[in-house]
């Protein structure tokens, strides 16, 4: 049993956290403390919850029982005021697919109330090798560059909690250092992460505790340096 923290140091709280789909349960009783500033790795096979953990922490899905809370507030009650401090990392990257890199971008911005200048984007833009013009509709993007793209939004919301589900998936060596880079940029600027990913040991350098899920349940906690050395076979 983790220690409780004081309610003001608290990021994200899950209290007898789960949702249900139809019969299966994908979560189950998770109770789960992250701290401000903190950054968390979730681990588990395919199927054990950690992205469902996530998108209940993003209040994309209301919990079956239990409840969890983003900065104090009920994450799915208060979803408007709750996903103005966070940004979500999915599965899917929601992309329109006539637009181009510079469109989505510049749309993205203007959405979240931070419009940039040309320049800017371009900028933005060749941070993840997507400056090209000539690379067309996101239709045609290959599914490392929809990665990239996806990650270049959560930067543009500068949120104070970032959630991220397989953030390293898709990308080749330059992209998973480009990534590797802007969580220790997060880090250093007292961001709170989850991080829900299958590259262990690659996760576990930029965290400073792992949970592991199996079947929905929080079976082990602990340092992510331990976690890194825990035998993990995916099923």
């Amino acid at each position: 049993m983790e220690p409780k923290l004081e309610s003001s140091a608290v990021a994200i709280r899950g209290r007898g956290l789960g949702r249900r789909f139809g019969r299966r349960w994908a979560l189950a009783h998770v109770d789960l403390e992250v701290a401000r500033g903190e950054a968390v790795l979730i681990a588990g096979s395919n199927g054990s919850g950690k992205s469902t953990l996530l998108q209940l922490v993003a209040g994309l899905y209301q919990p079956t029982h239990g409840s969890v809370e983003v900065l104090g507030r009920p994450s799915h009650e208060q979803r408007r005021t709750v996903r103005r401090s966070l940004s979500l990392l999915a599965h899917d990257s929601y992309l329109y697919a006539s637009l181009n890199a510079r469109e989505t971008v510049k749309l993205w911005a203007g959405l979240v109330g931070r419009p940039r200048s040309d320049a800017e984007l371009a900028a933005l833009l060749e941070e993840v090798d997507l400056a090209d013009p000539s690379l067309g509709a996101v239709a045609g993007f290959s599914a490392g560059m929809r990665k990239r793209l996806s990650l270049l939004r959560v930067r543009l919301e500068e949120p104070q909690i970032v959630l991220l589900d397989e953030p390293f998936s898709a990308l080749d060596s330059a992209g998973r250092l480009m990534v590797e880079s802007w969580i220790r940029e997060l880090r250093a600027a007292g961001r709170t992460l989850l991080i829900a990913s299958h590259s262990i040991e690659r996760s576990a350098r930029l965290c400073d505790r792992g949970v592991v899920l199996d079947q929905g349940q929080i079976i082990w906690r602990g340092p992510a340096s331990a976690l890194a050395k825990r035998k993990m076979e995916p099923r």
